[in-house]
């Protein structure tokens, strides 16, 4: 069985990005790596790591599809986690969390590069 090492978001702003992670979801600086043509940043967040790629050769308005959806995020409570998202002046896509499937709450939000975020509370 393999293990996944991190994952990896196109972001138009490193540092952005990053200080919206660490405030948002609490990660944790690990490094950086820095050339003329890109800069990346990465993140611990809690047993994985991210990845934020940005490319400097682009606009920042220019982010290249990828065949990933959203990026899902255990919470123990979900209420609380929106309540802190609103706080912070997050958008929520759902005015409360939404139950799917059964004893499952969810919520999506967006990080600042429009990425799509979702934490998903499993009872």
């Amino acid at each position: 069985m393999y293990k996944l090492a991190h994952a990896g978001i196109v972001v138009g702003d490193c540092e952005r990005s990053a200080a919206f992670y660490r405030q948002v979801l609490e990660c944790e600086y690990i490094e950086e790596f820095e050339d003329n043509n890109i800069k990346i940043v990465f993140l611990r967040l809690d047993g994985g790591v991210l990845e934020l790629i940005q490319h400097k050769n682009v606009t920042a308005e220019y982010r290249p599809a990828g065949p990933i959806d959203h990026l899902a995020l255990a919470v123990t409570d979900i209420d609380a986690e929106v309540d802190r998202l609103k706080k912070l002046g997050i958008d929520c896509l759902f005015e409360e969390p939404k139950e799917v499937l059964e004893g499952k709450k969810i919520m999506f939000f967006s990080g600042p590069d429009g990425e799509k975020l979702e934490f998903i509370e499993m009872k």
